[in-house]
C-alpha cells in the first residue's frame, strides 16, 4: 500500500469512525459538511485523499479539529468530543438554557469533591 494510500485509509476511518459516533449516515454528513455523499463514500473507503478545503468541511460539520481527521492529534478526552459532537457548543445554546447547563455542571463538580 502506497503511502498516499494509507494516508487516505486513516483518513476515512477516522472519517467513518466520527460519523458512527455521532449516529450520521453519509448524507447526513454530507448535508452538514457541503461535501458530496459519493465523495463521503469514496473517502471512507480509503479509494480518495480529500483536498485541504474538504478536510476543512468535514471537521467543521463535526465540530472537531482538522488534526483530528489527519491522524496528526489524538483526542484527549474521546468522552468531552463525543459529547460536544452530540450536543454541539455551549454558545449554540440560548443565555437561559447555557445557565442551567453550567450550574448543573458546577454542582456536579461541587459532589465529586465532597
Amino acid at each position: 500500500m502506497a503511502t498516499r494510500t494509507k494516508e487516505a485509509a486513516l483518513i476515512g476511518k477516522k472519517i467513518k469512525q466520527l460519523r458512527s459516533d455521532s449516529d450520521w449516515t453519509q448524507s447526513k454528513l454530507s448535508e452538514k459538511s457541503g461535501v458530496t455523499a459519493s465523495a463521503i463514500s469514496m473517502i471512507e473507503a480509503g479509494e480518495r485523499t480529500p483536498s485541504l478545503v474538504v478536510l476543512r468541511k468535514i471537521s467543521s460539520a463535526f465540530k472537531v479539529p482538522l488534526a483530528e481527521l489527519t491522524g496528526e492529534e489524538e483526542s484527549t478526552n474521546d468522552e468531552a468530543a463525543q459529547f460536544f459532537r452530540q450536543f454541539g457548543d455551549l454558545k449554540d445554546l440560548e443565555p437561559k438554557d447555557r445557565e442551567i447547563v453550567l450550574g448543573l455542571a458546577k454542582q456536579l463538580k461541587e459532589r465529586r469533591r465532597e
